[in-house]
Order: C-alpha cells, then structure tokens, then sequence
C-alpha cells in the first residue's frame, strides 16, 4: 500500500462521512438529529477508508479515477472548513455555502480529469 492508496482512501473517506451525516441531519425531523448524524457518518466513512486502502490497487484507472476525484472533494471541503474557521486572510467571511460546494465540486472534476490523462499516459505530470 502506497501513499497514494492511503491519501484516496482518506479523502474518500472525508467525502463519504460528510456527505451521510449531512443527509441524516437533514433527513430526521427531531431536533438533535447530529447526535445520530455524525456518528453514523463516521463510521460508514471509516469503512469507506478500509475498503477504498483494500481494493484500490485492483481497480480500473477509470474507477481509480473517480476515487481521486471523490477524494480530492473531500479534501478541498476539509480545507476550506479550516479557512472558514480560522479566517486566514480575511477568507473566512467571503465562504458561504454555495461558494463551499461550488470550489469542492471544482477541485473533483479537475483530480479526476487528471487523474484519468495520467492513467491513459497523455503526458507525463510527474
């Protein structure tokens, strides 16, 4: 297992969590709906990791391909929480959630198209 393999998987991971505690807060109509959310987004994200660092290598570069750009979602939604919560720069106050999503969804096209003109060997972008 390389650090490539474990970097997808804890992207993949981040995306994944993210994505099913935010439905489930959403979805339940009581009011304290994280406390079911977040820990059921953890631990299908947690399994995420340990299937995605498992299989990762045995995939189709198609396949490897939507795993990194997946991974590179999660990873741009992580960093821009960070500068939303710290500010650097005065940053924080002009993210909202449409900006949020909008760079995140961004950053996986572009990891994921060039993640695919690598695996096809158009280039070399080492």
């Amino acid at each position: 297992m390389d650090i490539r393999t474990v970097s997808v998987a804890l992207g993949t991971g981040f995306t994944v969590a993210l994505l099913v505690a935010v439905a489930l807060i959403e979805a339940l109509p009581y009011e304290f709906s994280a406390i079911v959310g977040l820990p059921v987004g953890l631990l299908i994200g947690t399994v995420t990791v340990l299937l995605v660092a498992g299989r990762y290598a045995r995939l189709e570069p198609a396949a490897q391909s939507l795993l990194d750009g997946t991974a590179g979602f999660g990873y741009a939604v992580v960093l821009l929480l960070g500068v939303l919560y710290v500010d650097f720069a005065g940053l924080g106050a002009r993210i909202n959630l449409a900006t949020l999503v909008g760079v995140a969804l961004l950053v996986a096209a572009f990891v994921t198209v060039v993640s695919w003109i690598r695996s096809r060997g158009y280039g070399s972008l080492h």
